[in-house]
């Protein structure tokens, strides 16, 4: 695959015409910390070989006498248990040694809270200028107000190009990024757009964490942005989308999956006074053997962090065994449907409610490790709770229980439930229960449920919507914790996790 990238570099120039103004932009999104491997596959991924592959094109490209753009699409923090080496400095450090000229910050960069994103920024020389241009933030951290920019300019084959970073503004997120506001990027898309052809830009590329739908709907509401290069959404887009702008010009938008697994590698002709061109686009699997020495150094030193802070053979000790398969499609579905099983038992309660998309795609597979346990959910807020989130109940009652459910689905975040089987359908007021089962009953509206959820429901939850505040006021933080309650469950239901169905579940997967 890299051999056949290389030789394709070397004839972009016999292809094109000598006027063309050819520009390799590499790009990356949503890596999550994963800065070993990526799900399942000691073999691929990782930053040390991340950064191997970078530089084999960078240095290629330049022989060819082409310059690079390197850009990231961000939540490169939270999303592995390496996050917790050094409380997200250590994967801060690895991510600023890859070689980015300009990363975005996305929703799981700032989790841990303002505090500590403020901490960190301060410590660390940034090698890449980082960016949120709908981030409006006050001065009380004066690092996230001075070193998160709205956009980088650069000059590039003798042209002048311009990088605006936009994340998302969905407040089940922005909430923990305190005396900031995240506004919407659309707005703040077309005030800047016009800004930077003031500046004489010749080209805007929009970097984006707000996932593949909204890069769609941004396109269409801009005039003179040239590509968007996404994030957040998790999509391995392995050929550009289009989508015309107000002038009726199409939009490539491209983004390159998570977890490290892929490098997008796109060759563009930026001729100044013509629209952008793609010449060549592709998805390389991060499958090389060479690995950057500096960078393996640093993922080494952020395991021997997490060896001290938990012990190496407690953290590596095997618990159990999973049966689900790297290759089953609804892995990720039954193992976010244990989870709801495990929360909903070790709270004794009716129901229990789970935001999916917390676990994502790393679901154990084969034998199972504390740290795999981890990985499968690997989410804190305050670093300094090392054992993962909290389980919270709620009292809810039959009446409001519908409408909490609604609530949720509302705000955009596939979730999934035990204990309870919903028929979701469609109206143009949003999605609604057609009908409901609480364990095989109809919902009695006078009886109340006791109903278990993640930390980042409530957390999320109690702050996004006044309706769900008020439905969910009587919230208790219980002492269980979610890794624990896993291992738990793991021991008394081994090998067995490929048989979950949807009997007594449901599921909520936003389009």
């Amino acid at each position: 695959m890299m051999k056949a990238s290389l030789l394709s570099l070397c004839f972009l120039s016999l292809l094109t015409s000598a006027e063309a103004k050819l520009v390799q932009i590499l790009h990356t999104n949503d890596t999550h910390s994963f800065l070993d491997k990526t799900n399942h596959d000691k073999e691929v991924g990782g930053s040390a070989r991340l950064k191997s592959l970078m530089d084999s094109y960078k240095e290629s490209a330049r022989n060819q006498g082409i310059e690079t753009i390197a850009l990231d699409g961000g939540d490169f923090l939270e999303g592995n248990i390496y996050y917790m080496a050094d409380q997200g400095q250590k994967s801060f450090e690895v991510h600023n040694q890859v070689g980015y000229d300009a990363v975005v910050i996305g929703n799981h960069d700032y989790l841990m809270g303002a505090k500590h994103l403020d901490k960190i920024l301060g410590n660390l020389d940034l090698n890449f200028t980082f960016l949120g241009a709908n981030v409006i933030s006050g001065s009380k951290f004066p690092n996230i107000r001075d070193k998160i920019k709205p956009y980088k300019e650069l000059v590039v084959a003798g042209m002048k190009v311009a990088i605006l970073g936009l994340t998302t503004s969905d407040f089940f997120f922005s909430w923990s990024l305190e005396d900031s506001t995240i506004v919407s990027p659309y707005k703040v898309a077309k005030d800047y757009e016009q800004v930077l052809k003031e500046r004489k830009n010749d080209f805007i590329i929009a970097l984006t964490h707000i996932g593949v739908n909204r890069d769609i709907r941004l396109a269409s509401k801009t005039n003179y942005i040239d590509l968007i290069v996404g994030g957040h959404s998790h999509t391995a887009l392995t050929e550009p989308m289009y989508e015309d702008n107000k002038r009726k010009i199409p939009v490539p938008i491209v983004q390159s999956g998570f977890h490290t697994k892929y490098l997008g590698r796109i060759i563009v002709d930026m001729t100044p006074g013509q629209a952008l061109r793609v010449v060549s686009y592709e998805l390389v699997p991060v499958t090389n053997q060479v690995e950057d020495n500096a960078v393996k150094s640093m993922v080494a030193e952020a395991d021997d962090s997490l060896d001290t802070l938990y012990g190496k053979e407690w953290l590596n000790e095997v618990i159990g065994f999973s049966d689900l398969k790297e290759s089953d499609h609804s892995g990720s579905r039954k193992w976010a449907y244990f989870i709801s099983d495990a929360l909903r038992e070790k709270a004794e309660a009716d129901i229990a409610i789970h935001v999916s998309s917390m676990n994502g795609e790393n679901y154990p597979i084969g034998p199972i490790s504390r740290r795999d346990v981890m990985n499968s959910i690997p989410r804190v807020f305050e670093l300094n709770e090392t054992q993962g989130w909290s389980i919270y109940t709620s009292k809810v009652s039959g009446y409001l229980l519908k409408i909490m459910c609604e609530s949720l689905a509302y705000f955009g975040q596939p979730i999934s439930f035990s204990g309870i089987t919903i028929e979701w359908v469609k109206t143009p007021f949003g999605v609604k229960i057609a009908k409901a089962r609480v364990n095989g009953k109809k919902i009695n509206p006078f009886k109340t449920y006791k109903v278990a959820f993640t930390e980042g429901i409530i957390r999320g939850a109690i702050e996004i919507s006044p309706k769900t505040k008020a439905i969910l006021r009587q919230h208790k933080k219980t002492p269980f914790k979610i890794w624990q309650t896993l291992e738990e469950k793991i021991e008394k239901d081994n090998n067995s996790f490929a048989k979950v169905t949807e009997d007594n579940h449901a599921f909520y997967f936003p389009e």
